[in-house]
């Protein structure tokens, strides 16, 4: 029996989005944000870009992994994840991460962990500004969690989100031990789900969608 999804559709009606979205990086935040999207009945097609395998110390921050996936490509284990919670979306796995020259349409979430990963992205997201009305940026070390949603055809945002396109020597330097923990990725897809759903309603109209940055340290 398919899901019914009325109690939700005057929150996110799948039945009236048609943008693909990217999902760029499985780690923390994308394994965080797959299930809520899945949950949301989300039916189009989605790109899920990630190289690396499952390891055993992904397990215990990144929400979709379990033992047995260790070794799987990580979007492999997405797809049987997808597959269990019978999400209706279309799934393309990329083995690789976007380099400036790759071709993106829709929406795209970044939840890579270096800054020159995220440059790459946004270049390829700049080249091709025409084709997405809305690029998600999300950042988290420790237990500090920042996202940043851009309308990369809107100069202002642009300007207001490379000036965040710092270097990896300049960001915070975290103790190896100390990456993150699991509740910082799934605050932060609570977050990028949140603006999803406000972007699929037309709360704030897509042609105005300006950058936001949320900084929020969860200890202090």
């Amino acid at each position: 029996m398919k899901a019914d999804y009325r109690d939700q559709t005057g929150i996110f009606d799948p039945s009236d989005f048609t943008w693909p979205i990217h999902v760029i990086g499985l780690g923390g935040i994308g394994s965080a944000l797959l299930p809520p999207l899945f949950k949301l009945g989300f039916n189009g097609e989605l790109h899920i870009w990630d190289e690396d395998a499952v390891e055993p110390h992904n397990i215990p921050a990144q929400l979709l992994y379990r033992g047995s996936d260790v070794g799987l490509k990580k979007a492999d284990a997405v797809i049987g994840f997808a597959e269990r919670q019978e999400a209706e979306c279309s799934i393309t796995p990329h083995y690789e991460f976007v380099t400036p020259e790759t071709g993106l349409d829709g929406i795209v979430i970044s939840g890579v962990d270096s800054m020159v990963s995220r440059k790459a992205i946004w270049e390829a997201v700049s080249a091709n500004n025409y084709l997405i009305p809305l690029y998600m940026d999300g950042r988290i070390g420790g237990e500090q969690l920042q996202l940043l949603t851009v309308n990369p055809s809107d100069y202002d945002a642009i300007s207001a989100y490379e000036a965040w396109l710092i270097s990896d020597e300049q960001g915070a330097q975290l103790p190896c031990a100390e990456r993150t923990v699991i509740h910082p990725p799934t605050i932060l897809a609570g977050l990028m789900i949140s603006a999803l759903t406000l972007f699929a309603r037309e709360i704030t109209p897509k042609a105005n969608i300006m950058m936001h940055a949320k900084n929020v340290d969860l200890v202090s």
